[in-house]
């Protein structure tokens, strides 16, 4: 059985032509509308300069995460030095509170090492301690002097950026869980090859 195609009426090139723009003006019609619902559904771009304007979800996130800075600011300051369990083979060696293994303290710029005039426990080793991790696991050069000064500081905070959190250059339990560490076995007294954070 043979198929056939029904009889398309007869157009004159005018006819065609007048199609063809109504067509495309249909087309166009279309692309505006929804160019329109775009523009109303994203947030204005700010001028040259200009910070972008925060939705109420990233305002609210911003403050949480700017709160949270403020109360790790207010920490002790990193006292002593303590290897951390990871495992029953491993540990990561960083800086703790003074008297105890908390490790919910922090290390800030101005620390040379003791912090005011309250000269308890060892800062030194402290700072000292984050500092050869930051050489091992983030490949910088870093004196390994006990101080933290403007380099260490620094190196902090490249190393908050890379881990997207708060950037303010004070080393504390945000940056401390974030961070990659270098672990290190008592047994066997050997370093871990690679750094990683097991946190």
């Amino acid at each position: 059985m043979a198929f056939t195609l029904p009889k398309l009426p007869k157009f004159s090139g005018r006819t065609i032509a007048v199609l063809a723009v109504a067509g495309a003006l249909g087309v166009g019609a279309v692309a505006a509308g929804a160019s329109k619902q775009q523009q109303a559904a994203a947030p204005p771009k700010p001028a040259d300069g200009q910070a972008a304007p925060l939705t109420a979800d990233k305002a609210n996130d911003q403050t949480s995460l700017e709160a949270a800075a403020a109360a790790e600011a207010k920490l002790v300051q990193c006292r002593s030095a303590r290897l951390i369990p990871v495992n029953k083979t491993w540990g990561i060696p960083m800086p703790s509170v003074n008297g105890n293994s908390s490790t919910n303290c922090n290390l800030k710029y101005g620390d040379t090492p003791h912090r005011g005039s309250d000269r308890t426990g060892d800062p030194l080793t402290a700072i000292q301690v984050l500092q050869r991790n930051l050489n091992s696991c983030y490949g910088t050069k870093l004196t390994v002097d006990g101080i933290y000064g403007k380099n260490t500081r620094a190196v902090v905070t490249m190393v908050q950026r890379k881990h997207k959190i708060v950037v303010d250059g004070i080393y504390g339990p945000k940056t401390r869980s974030a961070m990659n560490w270098r672990l290190y076995s008592s047994a066997t007294r050997s370093w871990s090859k690679t750094c990683s954070s097991p946190l």
